[in-house]
């Protein structure tokens, strides 16, 4: 119980501390969420041969998953990690931080794109069969992208701090905490790999067969 409340206060502090990067880091997702729902509404050219592909998907859910849960994870897996591997590489090149910035505007692009098309061609029952594909492992990766990308500024900043602007800053001790700040979102990104290739494919399915 004592653990779990000084984890839980330790939680708190740590993003109360970050708040304004946590906060920018999420505007730049939801900016890329934003684009990309407004990019699928304006789709015109290939529309057709999408939506085609998209039923031929749902057709095949209906009976059976595409591929095996496993490969499904390895695959998930090393997407999600490259991600978070290139938002930490960005940051230790200092001046390439804003790649962090990048990889999250392309992942919030990449699912307002989706749900909105789905959403647009289906209506009410693509509205679910969104929810039900892209918000089960998201509601995971995506707060781990944000902590990756927390690890990147941090010691991006405690650099640029000492050599440019000339205030001292412990970069050892950021750089340390920058490698914390990944394998925690590592972690993130596993459990969301195997949601994505365990649990949202179910929940998909059974959403399928509604439709």
């Amino acid at each position: 119980m004592a653990r779990a409340r000084y984890a839980a206060e330790r939680l708190a502090r740590h993003v109360s501390s970050n708040m304004a990067v946590y906060l920018l880091t999420f505007v730049i997702f939801i900016t890329g969420v934003c684009y990309g729902a407004v990019q699928a509404s304006m789709l015109k050219e290939g529309r057709t041969e999408l939506f085609s592909y998209l039923e031929t998907g749902l057709a095949s859910l209906r009976h059976t998953l595409p591929v095996t849960p496993g490969k499904a994870l390895v695959s998930s897996l090393g997407a999600n990690l490259s991600s978070a591997g290139l938002i930490w590489l960005s940051g230790l090149t200092i001046l390439g931080f804003p790649g962090a910035f990048v990889i999250l505007f392309v992942r919030g692009f990449s699912i307002g794109f989706t749900v909105a098309f789905m959403v647009r061609e289906m209506s009410g029952p693509g509205a679910a069969l969104a929810v039900a594909s892209v918000l089960p492992h998201n509601i995971l990766a995506v707060p781990a992208l944000m902590v990756a990308s927390l690890a990147s500024l941090s010691f991006s900043w405690a650099v640029i701090r000492t050599k440019l602007i000339g205030v001292p800053s412990d970069v050892k001790l950021a750089f340390a905490k920058s490698v914390e700040g990944v394998a925690v979102s590592a972690i993130g990104l596993f459990v969301a790999s195997f949601v994505q290739a365990y649990v949202s494919p179910a929940i998909l399915i059974l959403a399928a067969r509604f439709v």
